[in-house]
């Protein structure tokens, strides 16, 4: 499925976090849990975006 380093070494404690957050905060503010998610997706996102920017200034 995916085959890239970065989304595994990210997934693993943004989605434990997600689950505590679902787990642990109260009825009204779970839906915030998602924040995590969100956060995942642009963190990775821009890991990408620098590494690739950074292999063509070294070419």
């Amino acid at each position: 499925m995916f085959k890239n380093k970065k989304y595994w070494i990210l997934m693993p404690p943004f989605l434990l976090l997600a689950i505590l957050l679902i787990l642990f905060l109260p009825t009204d503010l779970k839906p915030y849990s998602i924040i995590s998610v969100l956060i995942f997706w642009v963190t990775y996102y821009i890991w990408n975006y620098a590494d690739k920017n950074q292999n063509k200034t070294q070419k």
